[in-house]
């Protein structure tokens, strides 16, 4: 019937196929059967009603009452909507997202194997996704294959991308998988990660599947249990130095799921020749949460900007390669450092000091002793003839040192202007007790401030023995041994014969201003409660030392000057870096932290080094040139404005991308300064690369999915649900408008009419 076109146009079949088979009769507006009823006998009363009375062959009227009869029921069926219906079954299957892990915690090798070896989670992984398992589920289910990271993005399960997201981000990836999936019948979600997470799975992503009804099921990667992975944190080191100068590079450690199972070695070494600088080890028990420190140092001959790598060896402890180094750049000066060493009279120990300072070929020094007469010649390098008088003459110095020296030798206006070196330029100032004037005669002078004791502190009664602290080690000074590893001399120690100190002053701990640091410890050969010897504190942009003996000269006995040389050395170079920042110009460029991250805000700061130097009035800013010169990482360039504020200019600068950037300012004002700055990306996958199976089993618990483990990747086709859907839909071709049907209706009228023309009936 279907393939004749004739008959198609006829019954008005214009949508449903030629050839099809099945078709159903039905109504557009079907009425109840009590309808069809009341139409039936409603058509009767009107026929019969309008030709029982009419005069006519009895055949004839009956025809035509048959003919109204059909023409009514024929109406009232074409309202009721006459179609055809092709019902057509479709069966949808159901689908499937499988969200694959990328982020760099995936690169970790912490999956044992039966030899023993270690086999990374991503090597795993791309193992998993070759299994015949997925071919299995593909027979009756559409799979999404999505990877993941901060983001989620489609792969490609055959070659997967390798695992380079810096961050993971649960959420983003199950509400990318529930919207492509939308309308769509869902088996499930399968996730494929260690868990570990930079942000947790947001509340709203699950209460999502628990309305949808969609279950997670996770294969967790990795070993569940906790291992060790040793790592280079943070360094922390002068960005510049003067050459020689025992530079202190202190390294946090990081010991992530627990304290390292054996000693680890940490090596300083120069990047350009390859060479292991310095070598310390920390102790296993010198880790306290997961944290220890070490501290190296390193030495320059040479002037010019170094790279040195602090990197750990941590052996069976180290799960990842990628953490185990860090960088650290240090600009060495090639000057003589300039100080003024002032004393009281010629004590031992300034007959041994001065002498050092005069032979030290990088130090330029001048020396006045008070008490000399006026024809005796003062000594040092570079002899004086009279104290500096001026602000000019004193900010030629990088140290002072005063000794056993009375207040009262030097006028307000001198006082006034060592204080003020320190603190605006930088100076060191080192300040070595005496019985008769320091620190009692300096009390209510301007460099009370600078003395980080309070009070006179009384003598000793008895002879001490010098005990280093760790602060001592975290500024590189106090290093009086032959090796990093041998850091005070056991010969200096009470349990030796040449330490002995036989005048100190005891410094209570009370008497230590709240910035006061102690450097060394003093106990006494009775072993009382060890007391302050050597204190250190930082005021304004400068460093101050106590030191509460002149006695050191005694550790030359039989030993000679190498000990009390290598003290009073490290010493000087320590107070001097304030000064080697400067170097002694008017303005000075600072970044801030030194080694920014990525998108984290640096603090790019002009201060004032000059004090006679003053932004002005008007208040002007500055602007700073910022320029990655990494080539590796691409160029990008920006402008940063300063403004001003009573010690200089400041502005913040955000970083965005890793790798070695310039910063510049350039103008007449300030003049050109730079300074190179390396911007590291902080790896917060890496920094805990431990698994967190615990946050995968929740969410396949809370969802009503399961956990797979790798090996049992087969039980994951019977574990999905069938939710496949089978759908009928139909096909509908109207009937009441076709051309059959104004034919018939007209066929019917024509017929009457004619029948009534025929009995002469109007």
């Amino acid at each position: 019937m279907t393939t004749s076109d004739w008959w198609r146009w006829l019954i008005g079949i214009d949508v449903i196929p030629e050839s099809s088979s099945g078709l159903q009769w039905s109504w557009q507006h079907p009425p109840a059967m009590w309808g069809w009823f009341l139409m039936l006998l409603s058509t009767i009363i009107v026929v019969v009603w309008s030709y029982r009375r009419m005069i006519g062959p009895t055949t004839t009227r009956t025809l035509l009452a048959v003919t109204r009869g059909c023409l009514l029921l024929l109406t009232c069926a074409l309202i009721a909507g006459p179609q055809l219906r092709l019902p057509i079954i479709e069966n949808q299957s159901d689908w499937v997202a499988v969200l694959v892990d990328r982020s760099r915690s995936m690169t970790v090798a912490d999956s044992r194997t039966s030899d023993g070896s270690l086999r990374s989670r991503s090597d795993i992984t791309d193992e998993l996704l070759r299994s015949e398992v997925w071919s299995e589920i593909e027979k009756e289910s559409e799979i999404v294959w999505l990877g993941f990271h901060a983001s989620a993005f489609d792969i490609n399960p055959e070659s997967p991308p390798i695992p380079d997201g810096w961050a993971t981000d649960l959420t983003l990836p199950i509400e990318t998988a529930l919207r492509r999936l939308a309308g769509r019948p869902t088996s499930g979600v399968v996730i494929i990660s260690d868990g570990r997470t930079t942000n947790p799975i947001d509340r709203s992503a699950l209460r999502l599947l628990q309305e949808q009804a969609v279950p997670v099921f996770v294969v967790p990667m990795g070993s569940p249990d906790a291992m060790t992975d040793l790592a280079v944190a943070e360094t922390e080191a002068p960005t510049r130095a003067f050459i020689r100068d025992q530079v202190p590079v202190i390294a946090t450690l990081q010991c992530v799921g627990g304290s390292p199972r054996s000693p680890v070695e940490v090596d300083l070494i120069d990047e350009k020749s390859g060479r292991t600088i310095s070598t310390t080890i920390v102790a296993p028990d010198e880790f306290v949460n997961q944290r220890g420190e070490a501290v190296l140092t390193g030495v320059e001959t040479e002037a010019g900007s170094v790279r040195w790598i602090v990197r750990v060896r941590a052996g069976a402890d180290d799960l990842v390669k990628a953490n185990d180094e860090q960088f650290v750049d240090v600009e060495f000066v090639d000057r003589p450092l300039r100080i003024l060493y002032i004393e009281g009279y010629p004590r031992w120990e300034f007959r041994y000091l001065k002498n050092l300072l005069v032979r030290e070929s990088s130090f330029q020094s001048s020396v006045m002793l008070l008490s000399a007469d006026r024809d005796f010649a003062q000594e040092g390098n570079a002899p004086l003839e009279r104290l500096p008088q001026t602000e000019e003459e004193f900010s030629e110095y990088d140290l002072f040192i005063v000794g056993d020296v009375p207040a009262s030798s030097l006028s307000e206006t001198q006082i006034a202007n060592i204080r003020r070196s320190v603190s605006d330029r930088g100076a060191g100032l080192l300040w070595i007790a005496g019985e008769r004037s320091t620190p009692s005669s300096w009390r209510g002078t301007d460099l009370e401030d600078l003395l980080p004791i309070r009070g006179v502190p009384e003598r000793f009664d008895e002879a001490v023995f010098v005990e280093p602290t760790e602060s001592a080690l975290r500024a590189g000074v106090m290093r009086l041994g032959e090796s990093s590893r041998d850091r005070w001399p056991l010969i200096l120690t009470s349990a030796g014969d040449r330490g002995r100190l036989e005048w100190a002053q005891r410094i209570e701990t009370s008497a230590l201003k709240p910035a006061a640091e102690s450097l060394a410890m003093a106990r006494t050969v009775s072993g009382s409660a060890p007391s302050p010897l050597v204190v250190s504190m930082r005021f304004g942009a400068g460093l101050i030392v106590y030191v509460a003996t002149d006695e050191t000269w005694r550790w030359r006995h039989g030993i000679g000057e190498t000990y009390q040389e290598r003290f009073w050395i490290q010493f000087i170079r320590y107070l001097s870096r304030g000064a080697a920042q400067s170097d002694g110009k008017p303005f000075r460029l600072l970044v801030d932290p030194k080694q920014p991250g990525v998108g984290s805000p640096a603090t790019i700061r002009v201060e004032i080094q000059d004090p006679r130097l003053g932004i002005g009035a008007g208040g002007e800013s500055l602007d700073a040139q910022v320029q990655l010169i990494d080539p590796a990482n691409g160029s990008s360039e920006q402008t940063i404005q300063l403004t001003s504020e009573g010690s200089g200019w400041v502005g913040l600068w955000s970083a965005d991308a890793a790798g070695m950037w310039r910063v510049r300012v350039d103008s007449p004002r300030t003049g050109s300064m730079e300074q190179l700055v390396r911007v590291v990306r902080f790896d917060s996958e890496l920094a805990h690369p431990e698994t967190d199976h615990q946050q995968l089993i929740d969410l396949a618990t809370r969802t009503g999915g399961a956990v797979v483990q790798p090996a049992d990747l087969d039980r994951l086709k019977q574990l999905l649900p069938k939710r496949a859907v089978t759908r009928e839909r139909s096909i509908v071709d109207p009937i009441w408008n076709s051309p059959g049907a104004f034919l018939a209706v007209l066929l019917l009228l024509l017929f009457e009419w004619v029948g009534r023309r025929w009995l002469r009936l109007a």
